[in-house]
């Protein structure tokens, strides 16, 4: 299968890289992702590329087929071939793994190619999710088939059969995946505000239920929920931020792209997706920084270098380095909602975003309620808000801006037709007394 792993060269630039059972890098692999994908795109979505190609290379161990050597010889996948493809682009790549194991431990037939139906018991993905497999996939046979065959005297004639594999391979993504308009809401399994609250009180340092023992853990993990919870930022824009920042004084948060930064040791580095810009926070929350800064992070003397604002805190080896994204989502958010499971499984570093723009939309709303009885409160209008909304979370997309706001939107509709409901009860029963 490979594993990947993570190269950091002199200018700051990271890598990926998938290496074989011999540590040696997969050759057609780093072909691809050097000639087709680093020119373009950053680090986390050529790791997402490399992930559905991987996905291929379990899908080729489980059918016992090398499909580089097959392309080699002029061979490409069958209709049957891709078929099964499709099916297997449906199911957890964890689940097939786990799958995998267990037939071989018990000494079994293969997977059959033309029988997925035998595995539907696993986890699938979203149709996004397989949409996006597939077409990496197309793409990467495409690449590799061309690759070894080009210098080939028939290669002309052969190419019709590469594009037709690739088109068959297209004409296999799930319909229905978009995220257009209403159909796709990415609060579906988000969490109700008042569970956030719930969360942040058990988050306090001054919380008996708080899962952390050391306190200058609990007010370093507190701050960055905080943030979080504040701001709206993703989580690797808050695990990016340094000390330099954030102006303690003004109290506002400046967040800036850094990719490929050389004075951040992470392979993989956690960056800021959308655009830069500054962020206003309550002063409470710039002083309790400037506190943890000042007092806590001052006595890590390897944390000096490089200025990243929030580093490991336990003593050993990692002391003074930058929490990684594996930490902050194992042993920072994950013991949090160990303390109250049921409440808390749906909690996301990202459901941080949607529960911020969410009351941000209410609030809103508050505004221009309060803006109709009170002349003094100017009202925000439609431009504004969208304005303000991309502004604050980064985008250059009023689309992107929608799409976190369904939530919001649905509610609006829900109490526009309860409304309107309640008005039309109202006159039946008037009509219903009148002609009594």
């Amino acid at each position: 299968m490979g594993k990947l792993n993570h190269l950091i060269f002199a200018q700051g630039e990271r890598y990926p890289m998938v290496l074989d059972a011999d540590g040696m890098p997969d050759f057609w692999i780093t072909l691809y992702v050097t000639e087709e994908l680093r020119t373009s795109l950053m680090q986390t979505t050529i790791v997402n590329s490399i992930r559905h190609i991987l996905h291929l290379r379990l899908w080729e161990q489980l059918n016992e087929r090398d499909l580089i050597l097959e392309a080699s010889q002029g061979q490409f996948l069958s209709d049957a071939d891709v078929y099964s493809l499709r099916d297997h682009c449906l199911l957890s790549t964890r689940d097939l793994r786990a799958w995998s194991l267990l037939k071989s431990k018990k000494n079994v037939a293969k997977l059959s190619a033309s029988n997925p139906s035998s595995i539907r018991h696993l986890d699938s993905v979203s149709k996004l999710h397989a949409a996006n497999r597939l077409a990496e996939i197309a793409k990467f046979l495409s690449f590799t088939a061309s690759a070894l065959l080009r210098r080939r005297p028939n290669f002309t004639s052969i190419v019709p059969a590469i594009n037709d594999m690739k088109k068959l391979i297209l004409a296999q993504k799930p319909e229905g995946q978009g995220n257009k308009g209403m159909a796709y809401d990415p609060d579906s399994k988000a969490p109700p505000p008042e569970v956030f609250e719930k969360f942040m009180s058990v988050v306090r340092v001054d919380s008996p239920d708080n899962p952390y023992k050391n306190i200058a853990v609990r007010t370093r993990n507190a701050l960055m929920f905080d943030i979080l919870y504040e701001t709206g930022m993703r989580s690797g824009e808050v695990l990016a931020l340094r000390v330099g920042d954030v102006d303690f004084n003004a109290g506002k948060i400046s967040i800036l792209r850094r990719h490929d930064d050389l004075l951040d040791p992470r392979k993989l580095q956690p960056v800021a997706k959308t655009l830069a810009r500054n962020l206003d926070i309550p002063i409470d929350l710039a002083r309790r920084i400037r506190a943890y800064v000042m007092e806590i992070r001052s006595q890590v003397v390897t944390a000096k270098s490089p200025p990243l604002l929030f580093v490991t805190l336990k003593r050993g080896r990692y002391q003074g380095q930058p929490i990684s994204d594996t930490a902050f989502r194992n042993r920072i958010l994950g013991p949090v909602i160990s303390t109250n499971s049921e409440m808390f499984e749906e909690i996301t570093r990202h459901g941080f975003r949607h529960n911020h723009n969410y009351r941000f939309s209410k609030n809103v709303d508050d505004n221009n309620a309060l803006s109709k009885i009170n002349p003094a409160v100017a009202s925000i209008g439609k431009k504004a808000e969208s304005d303000a909304r991309m502004l604050q979370y980064g985008w250059s997309s009023e689309q992107t801006a929608q799409t976190y706001n369904v939530r919001h939107t649905r509610e609006i509709v829900k109490k526009v037709m309860r409304a309107d409901g309640e008005e039309l009860a109202t006159h039946l029963k008037k009509g219903k007394k009148k002609h009594e």
